[in-house]
């Protein structure tokens, strides 16, 4: 299942953003909507609680890449809440998703009041990291792989006696 394109999925989830207050946990998020855009910095990670999206780097780009799909219990956004660094992936939704937002003082009062729900979510969180980790490790063997396969049949077709002409005036 891979998601729609539309041009206007960060322009409208820009908009909902400046409408929540601190208190708001739970989002729904259209199909084709992006949730999280490479390169920016945000303020909260989301569980997924019903859904899925898909995980890219470079959206929207020639070179696009899908890394994975995401459904139920899934938690993406982390390296924003816990480094503070911009994404490495666009989050885009699939079909209707219904989320948690959880914000960097959410989870140190989860992880102050409720211990044990704030290990699962850190265990699901890192879950999520290596496995993303995991498939861009994969998507680099294999894009290492194709320039291996470019060169050789480049090389190939230099030994093979075709020729270059230069025509000049």
């Amino acid at each position: 299942m891979y998601c729609l394109k539309g041009k206007k999925g960060h322009e409208r989830m820009d908009k909902r953003r400046q409408e929540w207050n601190e208190n708001d946990r739970l989002h729904i998020f259209h199909a084709d909507e992006i949730i999280i855009q490479e390169g920016r910095i945000y303020n909260e990670l989301f569980e997924i609680l019903k859904g899925s999206v898909a995980v890219y780097i470079r959206y929207g780009q020639k070179d696009e890449h899908l890394i994975g799909i995401y459904s139920k219990t899934r938690c993406f956004g982390e390296m924003n809440v816990l480094s503070g660094k911009p994404s490495s992936y666009t989050v885009v939704a699939c079909e209707e998703v219904l989320s948690m937002r959880i914000t960097k003082d959410f989870l140190e009062n989860l992880i102050r009041s409720n211990p044990q729900r704030a290990a699962d979510t850190m265990r699901n969180i890192m879950y999520t990291s290596a496995a993303l980790q995991d498939n861009i490790y994969l998507l680099l063997e294999d894009i290492h792989e194709k320039q291996k396969m470019n060169q050789k049949q480049a090389k190939d077709g230099m030994q093979s006696g075709s020729s270059v002409f230069h025509i000049s005036k």
